[in-house]
């Protein structure tokens, strides 16, 4: 038997046993009933003058992750465990309430839902952020009342001259994702409040985020990370903690299913979530930013080949320190020029800035 085919009776077997055994549960939770509140957890959407997307997860509740100032490697741990040891809830039907009109859904066997909603003329579009409230309904398998929950959804204005898609990894946050044992580490033992951003990135994406003189309307902030969804709140209080600006976080599923262990690969679930976004604002251009540390750049020339009049400029941040990974970039740099888009190997995030003010972005 080849290689291939190991490999894929392997993936079989796995997305075999993890239905198998997810389907058990779930029969028998429905028969016990949820007799606790479950956790409806919706993360920050986005939408244009049409539609409103909003996608999140529903899990059984473990209670709340609790990581005070006072830091210890065991509430790091405990608090880590919590977010990837989840239970998701499957079949869970849900209730969407925005500006007078209801949206049923139902989760699917990960306990993901996504909620299309048509996007009212009378909406004010001078506000870049929306509300959506979610709510569980009585069903046969509750036995329990789950609180609303408050969803938040993006709406850039039609006036927003550009808007910005950043990577998270080595790009925001330091992570050292080069090296998995490092990064493990990393994930395993801090906090949000410990985990440490890269200097001046607030600033730089703050401004960026807040617009020049001639245009006022505050321009839209993507990220776009390889990152697995049980970090979703460890991020997004991260990015709260040190002033980074709100914005949708694109992370992805690490469940295993029958064609791949993971859903997919970091480069293409990068493209896919990037053209995800460009497509629903055909007409913005956007600044890109990621690090020389995975595949950030050679994500970002592809897609200034397929839609060179939707990249305003490219940032890198160097973190390879390797010779030959510098040279690469700087050719890809060169030919991003035939295209008139600047890529730029920066050091640091002043770098950035300082060719940033140089072209009038912030």
């Amino acid at each position: 038997m080849s290689t291939n085919s190991w490999t894929d009776t392997a993936r079989q077997l796995g997305h075999s046993v993890e239905t198998r055994f997810d389907d058990l549960r779930y029969k028998l939770k429905k028969r016990l009933k949820y007799d606790q509140p479950l956790q409806v957890v919706p993360y920050n959407g986005y939408g244009n003058e049409d539609t409103l997307f909003i996608k999140g997860r529903v899990l059984e509740e473990k209670g709340t992750i609790n990581q005070t100032s006072q830091e210890s490697l065991w509430k790091n741990l405990t608090a880590a465990y919590q977010r990837f040891d989840s239970n998701e809830v499957p079949g869970l039907k849900l209730i969407a309430h925005f500006q007078g009109q209801t949206f049923n859904v139902t989760t699917d066997e990960e306990g993901y839902f996504t909620i299309s909603v048509p996007t009212p003329d009378n909406l004010d579009k001078t506000q870049l952020w929306h509300e959506i409230s979610i709510e569980v309904p009585p069903q046969p398998m509750l036995s329990a009342v789950t609180a609303p929950v408050e969803a938040k959804v993006l709406l850039p204005s039609p006036d927003c001259d550009f808007g910005i898609i950043s990577d998270i990894d080595d790009t925001i946050m330091v992570t050292n994702a080069t090296s998995l044992l490092a990064m493990a580490q990393l994930t395993f033992t801090q906090s949000p409040a410990t985990r440490l951003p890269f200097e001046g990135v607030a600033e730089f994406y703050q401004a960026l985020t807040q617009g020049n003189t001639s245009s006022k309307a505050s321009r839209p902030i993507f990220y776009v990370s390889s990152s697995p969804w049980n970090l979703y709140d460890f991020l997004i209080e991260f990015m709260q903690l040190n002033g980074i600006p709100a914005g949708p976080l694109m992370l992805r599923d690490f469940g295993m299913n029958a064609e791949q262990v993971f859903q997919s690969s970091h480069h293409k679930h990068k493209l896919a979530q990037i053209n995800n976004v460009m497509s629903t604002y055909p007409e913005l251009p956007f600044i890109l930013i990621g690090d020389s540390g995975q595949y950030d750049p050679e994500i970002y020339a592809e897609i200034v080949t397929a839609r060179p009049k939707q990249v305003q400029a490219i940032y890198i941040r160097d973190v390879s320190q390797s010779e030959q990974r510098t040279d690469a970039i700087q050719q890809m740099a060169n030919d991003m020029g035939k295209y008139g888009i600047d890529m730029l190997l920066v050091a640091d995030t002043k770098a950035a800035m300082t060719h940033a003010s140089a072209q009038g972005y912030i």
